[in-house]
C-alpha cells in the first residue's frame, strides 16, 4: 500500500496547541485517537521542551485529556505509540540566504508505558521547532475532545490558520488529499472523496466548532482540480462555548491551584491534577504541608507532592480526608447537575438554531434590504462590494456567508420558557429532566 500523508498540531499555548505550519506533512495516515494523543503529549511537554528530553504524564491524566474511558488497555496505548514514533515529520524551512532546507525526523523519539505512566521524547531538533512556531493556528483541548471523526479533526486544524483571511486559498486536489491523509485509490474518484472526505468533515465542524466552512470548488476542463473553503465564525458560538471550552479560569482562582503554585508545580501540571481528581491534589497538598511544618520531608515539597500524587500511596488522614465522604457525593450531585445544564445548553442551541433559520426565510426582500443597510453602517462598505441592491444578494460567496452570520445574530431570539417548553415537547424530550 503506497504510504499515506497526513498534517499534525504541534505547540501549543495554556490549553491550547500550536500547530505549526512549516511542518505540514507527516508519513502514515492517523488515527482519531493517535492524532488527539500527539495533541495531548505535546500540551503536557510544553513547558520543559527546551530543558527536558524525557517527558511523562500518568496514563489516567492522558485518557482524561484524550476523553477516553479506557485506560486499562495498555495494548491500544501501546499501538497509539508505536505509531507516533514510526510517523515521520517534513519540514521544508527557508534559511539564511532563502535556501530551502528540507529536514525529516520521526514525531517521538522514544515511548513507554510503565507502571502507569506514559514516559517519551521529542529529537532536539523537533523540540526547538515545538517550541518556537513561526506561523500557527491555535486549537482548544476542549473543542478537540468533541470530535468524532479523524478527517474532520484534520480539515479544522488546517483551516484555523486562515480564520483570520476567511478562506484557504486554493488547494490543488492531490495537495489536499496528502494534507487529509486520503491518499487511497478510492479517493482518486472526486465523488467519492467529497461524499466519503469532504462533506461529513464540513457538517461535523459546522455543528461542534467555533468556525463553520463552506466549500468551493475549481474546474479544470470536465474536472475538478482544486478546492478552496470558505471560514466564518460559527453563528451560535456564543451558545456552543460553555460546551467547548475549559474553564480553567475558575481553577486558576481556587485555593488548591494557589497553594500548589507555591509549593513549585508548574500551572500546566496543577490544572491537570485538579482536573482529574480534586480531592486528592487537595489530600495531598495538605498531608504534605503537616510534614512540612513538623519538619518531616526531606528535599523539595513540590517532589514529594508529586510522588504522593502520582503514585497509589494512601496518605495520612487530615481534616479534608474525615469529610471525603460528603464532599464525594457533593461532587457527584455538582457533575450530574453540570452534565443537566449542558444537555440544557445543547438542546437550546438546537432551538435557536431552529427558530433563527425561521426568522431568516421570513424576511421580505424590503426587509432584507433593511438590515443589509444596517449592516454595510456598522460593517462599512468594504464588507459589501459585491451588493446587488435590486435582489439584496452579495454575489460573493465569503461577503453572503459573514452577513449571513451578521444577520443570524441580529434575528437570533431570546428564549421564552413557555415556548422553549412547547418545542420540548414537541421533540419528544421530557421538559422536567431538562
Amino acid at each position: 500500500m503506497a504510504k499515506k500523508k497526513n498534517n499534525v498540531s504541534l505547540a501549543f499555548s495554556n490549553d491550547q496547541v500550536k500547530k505549526h505550519v512549516a511542518a505540514i506533512h507527516t508519513s502514515g495516515e492517523m488515527t482519531l485517537l493517535e492524532r488527539k494523543t500527539a495533541n495531548v503529549l505535546l500540551l503536557n511537554a510544553y513547558d520543559a521542551l527546551l530543558t527536558k528530553r524525557t517527558h511523562t504524564l500518568p496514563v489516567k491524566h492522558l485518557c482524561a485529556m484524550l476523553g477516553w474511558d479506557e485506560s486499562n488497555n495498555i495494548e491500544r496505548l501501546q499501538d497509539v505509540l508505536r505509531k507516533l514514533a514510526s510517523t515521520t515529520i517534513e519540514f521544508n524551512m527557508m534559511e539564511d540566504g532563502g535556501k530551502e532546507v528540507w529536514r525529516v525526523m520521526s514525531m517521538l523519539s522514544y515511548g513507554e508505558i510503565n507502571g502507569g505512566t506514559c514516559t517519551y521524547r521529542y529529537d532536539e531538533y523537533l523540540a526547538e521547532r515545538l517550541y518556537d512556531p513561526e506561523i500557527y493556528a491555535t486549537i482548544n483541548i476542549g473543542v478537540q475532545r468533541r470530535f468524532d471523526g479523524g478527517y474532520a479533526l484534520t480539515l479544522y486544524e488546517n483551516c484555523l490558520r486562515y480564520k483570520t483571511v476567511g478562506s484557504t486559498g486554493w488547494w490543488e486536489l492531490n495537495r489536499f488529499r496528502r494534507i487529509m491523509g486520503a491518499e487511497a485509490a478510492l479517493y482518486d474518484d472526486f465523488y467519492r472523496l467529497n461524499e466519503r472526505v469532504i462533506k461529513p468533515s464540513i457538517k461535523e465542524i459546522n455543528r461542534v466548532s467555533d468556525i463553520q466552512l463552506e466549500p468551493e470548488f475549481q474546474k479544470q476542463g470536465r474536472k475538478i482540480a482544486a478546492v478552496r473553503f470558505l471560514i466564518t465564525e460559527n453563528p451560535q458560538q456564543t451558545l456552543l462555548k460553555p460546551m467547548i471550552q475549559d474553564d480553567h479560569a475558575a481553577i486558576r482562582e481556587s485555593d488548591i491551584f494557589k497553594r500548589l503554585l507555591e509549593h513549585g508545580i508548574g500551572e500546566r501540571l496543577a490544572i491537570l491534577w485538579i482536573l482529574q481528581d480534586e480531592e486528592r491534589a487537595k489530600s495531598v497538598v495538605e498531608y504534605v504541608e503537616a510534614r512540612a511544618k513538623k519538619k518531616q520531608v526531606k528535599g523539595s515539597t513540590a517532589g514529594y507532592i508529586r510522588t504522593l500524587y502520582e503514585s497509589d500511596a494512601v496518605v495520612g488522614k487530615t481534616p479534608f480526608e474525615a469529610k471525603k465522604e460528603h464532599e464525594a457525593r457533593v461532587k457527584t450531585e455538582a457533575e450530574q447537575r453540570k452534565a443537566k445544564e449542558k444537555r440544557r445548553a445543547e438542546l437550546e442551541a438546537e432551538y435557536m438554531r431552529e427558530r433563527t433559520n425561521e426568522a431568516v426565510n421570513a424576511l421580505s426582500l424590503e426587509d432584507k434590504r433593511a438590515w443589509v443597510h444596517r449592516y454595510i453602517e456598522e460593517s462599512g462598505t468594504e464588507k459589501a462590494k459585491s451588493y446587488n441592491a435590486e435582489t439584496a444578494e452579495f454575489r460573493d460567496r465569503l461577503e453572503r456567508l459573514q452577513f449571513s452570520a451578521w444577520l443570524r445574530k441580529q434575528l437570533a431570539p431570546k428564549i421564552k420558557p413557555a415556548e422553549f417548553k412547547a418545542w420540548l415537547k414537541e421533540k419528544g424530550h421530557d421538559a422536567k429532566k431538562i
